[in-house]
């Protein structure tokens, strides 16, 4: 195996602790033939909403933003992306929504057509990509739920928990939760202002539920159920 070959496999195990991907040499060996390493400077747009498809993605260091604009012109963050994960579908035309970087990082590019002929000559990829598409509109669906039926306070404590899961998905869940994303972000993603955002972090480090730290929170009370999360309602059953 090349080095180009085994650094791919690396970022290939890493998506597949994240979206049980099990691929064997052979075929890591074929895929990595179709990627080409790319880099992206900070707050540098990837690709736009509607934009034709003509690569599929998948982030290998940094953060990306996945968002739509709003008919207002205002931004309407959909999801947050973490190394490991495809930052984008291979299977509709278009780009559904856009993504940029928050700050450097890189990706793998693959030409969407190649790709799609590798995935579907290899039907087990198929279906695990199909399931982890189908994961992704459940979460887009249990979001628009939070949006629409939690409180400010509701929508913040969700977010922090199910961030705090998928930073830790690598290892143990830990109280100090890294984020990021600017403020600005999370209210964007949460329908929010950010003066709300501001508020309630305010509010929860006045009754000592977190302190606010440099890019990140850090969460009291015991690591199991942080005290924060005793505020969480289930709005999403």
């Amino acid at each position: 195996m090349s080095v180009e070959e085994h650094a791919f496999s690396g970022e290939i195990g890493h998506l597949a602790d994240r979206k049980q991907f099990v691929l064997t040499e052979a075929e890591q060996r074929e895929i990595a033939q179709l990627a080409q390493p790319i880099n992206i400077r900070s707050k540098a747009t990837v690709f736009k909403e509607r934009e034709p498809k003509v690569a599929v993605y998948t982030l290998t260091q940094g953060i990306a933003i996945r968002y739509r604009m709003k008919p207002d012109g205002h931004k309407q963050i959909v999801d947050f992306a973490l190394p490991g994960d495809f930052l984008n579908s291979p299977f509709p035309d278009r780009h559904t929504c856009s993504v940029d970087v928050i700050s450097q990082a890189t990706a793998y590019q693959f030409p969407k057509r190649r790709f799609m002929t590798f995935v579907e000559a290899h039907p087990k990829i198929l279906r695990e990509l199909l399931e982890t598409y189908l994961q992704q509109i459940d979460a887009a669906y249990e979001h628009m739920l939070l949006l629409g039926r939690g409180t400010a306070e509701e929508r913040f404590v969700e977010f922090i928990i199910r961030w705090r899961e998928r930073v830790g998905r690598k290892g143990a869940l830990a109280n100090l939760v890294p984020l990021p994303m600017s403020r600005r972000d999370i209210a964007d993603y949460l329908g929010l202002t950010i003066e709300t955002v501001s508020r309630l972090l305010a509010n929860f480090e006045r009754e000592k539920v977190l302190r606010v730290i440099p890019k990140g929170l850090q969460l009291m009370g015991p690591t199991e159920r942080p005290l924060l999360f005793e505020r969480s309602y289930k709005v999403i059953q």
